[in-house]
């Protein structure tokens, strides 16, 4: 048998070289158009999904409310506010239920009984409307009825929603185990390129596990939210394709992202003017400078005036992590001492201490502890911690306050004796909107150590937390110390 020439074995090297590379492109081809279609899947189902759902329970809780008001007052703007609330919802059940939007048949039945409860429920309210109870009783059924209804639609709204952020975290995941696919096919590529000794291929695999490696890295920043990351690949290959893709899918989802911000910045400053002016003519009215108010009436506008405090706070809230978020958070600044502020600060806080049966206790630096800060802004950080310390502590305990000077920084710390939060939870208490499961029912919407950590961060501070179960937990921020030269 005469050997194969050196040309030959050349032509048999690059024969099996095409081979392993038009299998790997083949592969690489079917997974970044299962990636393609998971991305596609995320941006125009899974996401708007979500967000559609998101809306959808909103306004199913707003109408209730808004329903009492109008039947109470029989104010016509109320009943203008209910007529959209109804075209949103009624819209809304109808996307979901447009083609491709339900997961399965279970999904599509959930959400025709959802929207079948929902016009079912508008009937029966608008036929309520026209024969109301004519005491109070009877008008306490017909709101616990109604309630009962919409907690009814509420839980096949929640139902397709959890569908999507069950399928939403599905997909990202899907998206991560294709990139390690993709990895381990390269490695494949790399071990036969290596075994018929071309350079040629031993070069295309690193090049080719370089860019995989990117796009591993992008998933896994999409994965944990990041949506401003892209990938950086000058090609035109499969690669690239599935790189652009992602940059696509990321610079939609960032724009999502931001618009969600905006809308919410927006609606938030949109609503403090009317919600205070709100606020204080409620208050006029209690204080019966619109004329006497029967005992009824006070305890509506009472209820009135709680509502409007609580929606004032939580835009407040939300105008204040929009603005960090932006970062055009405004300092300040000036020359203050720690220790006479957080003295300051105490005799504030003890009242509502002492109403929930807490002790405070203030243990302060020995000499100067000077710090250049927003007096105001380091005084809401205060209050937000301090304040979770305080529910969060059972009554006849204490939660102690101490500042101590390292050298270069000044440290403030607020300890209590509650019942502490979880370890795999801390990591991600100072995330937005995010609550322990230790917290949760003490009321809030997850902002308040968001804030603090923003405003501490603007202060070129740190923030952090430690916590036991069972023992309570630390808070605690350092603020660096202002120049001895400042006046």
């Amino acid at each position: 048998m005469k050997r194969l020439g050196l040309l030959r074995k050349m032509v048999l090297a690059y024969i099996v070289f095409v081979v392993v590379l038009s299998g790997l492109t083949l592969v690489l081809f079917v997974v970044s158009t299962r990636v393609s279609g998971l991305a596609g899947r995320i941006y125009l189902v899974d996401y708007r999904k979500k967000e559609i759902t998101d809306r959808l329970i909103a306004n199913l809780i707003a109408v209730e409310e808004t329903g009492k008001q109008y039947i109470i007052l029989r104010n016509d703007a109320y009943r203008t506010i209910l007529d959209q609330q109804y075209d949103d919802i009624t819209r809304a059940w109808d996307i979901l239920l447009s083609g491709g939007m339900t997961r399965d048949e279970t999904e599509r039945n959930v959400a025709e009984n959802g929207r079948g409860l929902w016009m079912a429920f508008w009937v029966r309210f608008n036929s309520q409307l026209k024969e109301l109870p004519p005491d109070q009783a009877a008008l306490d059924e017909l709101f616990a009825r109604n309630s009962s209804e919409i907690d009814q639609v509420v839980s096949a709204a929640r139902y397709i929603n959890r569908n999507a952020v069950d399928s939403l975290r599905s997909n990202i995941a899907s998206l991560k185990d294709l990139g390690d696919e993709i990895t381990a096919w390269t490695w494949w590529a790399l071990v036969l390129g290596l075994s018929i000794g071309l350079v040629v291929p031993v070069l295309l695999s690193v090049s080719v596990v370089r860019d995989l490696n990117r796009i591993k890295e992008g998933i896994a920043h999409i994965s944990e939210g990041d949506f401003s990351y892209r990938i950086d690949l000058a090609s035109t290959d499969e690669l690239g394709m599935l790189a652009e893709s992602f940059n696509k899918m990321a610079s939609r989802l960032k724009e999502l992202d931001e618009m969600k911000s905006d809308f919410i910045s927006m609606v938030s400053h949109e609503l403090k003017t009317p919600l205070t002016s709100m606020k204080e003519a409620a208050s006029l009215l209690m204080e019966g400078h619109a004329g006497g108010v029967s005992d009824k009436q006070k305890r509506l506008l009472e209820i009135m005036d709680q509502g409007i405090r609580r929606l004032l706070n939580t835009v407040s809230e939300l105008l204040d992590m929009s603005r960090i978020a932006s970062g055009t958070i405004a300092l300040d600044k000036g020359v203050w001492d720690m220790n006479e502020t957080v003295a300051a600060f105490v005799s504030e806080i003890w009242p509502i201490a002492d109403a929930n049966g807490v002790r405070i206790k203030a243990v302060y630096a020995e000499g100067g502890c000077r710090v250049l800060v927003d007096r105001n802004k380091i005084l809401q950080v205060l209050t937000n911690l301090t304040h979770n310390a305080i529910k969060s502590s059972p009554e006849g305990s204490e939660v102690e306050i101490r500042v101590r000077n390292t050298g270069g920084c000044v440290v403030t710390e607020i300890e209590d004796h509650g019942k502490g939060i979880p370890e795999e939870d801390l990591p991600r208490i100072f995330e937005k909107f995010f609550q322990s499961r230790s917290t949760r029912g003490h009321g809030g919407m997850g902002l308040g150590l968001a804030i603090s950590k923003g405003i501490v961060d603007a202060h070129g501070g740190t923030i952090y937390a430690q916590s036991k179960v069972g023992k309570g937990s630390v808070f605690a921020f350092s603020l660096p110390c202002a120049d001895t030269g400042l006046p």
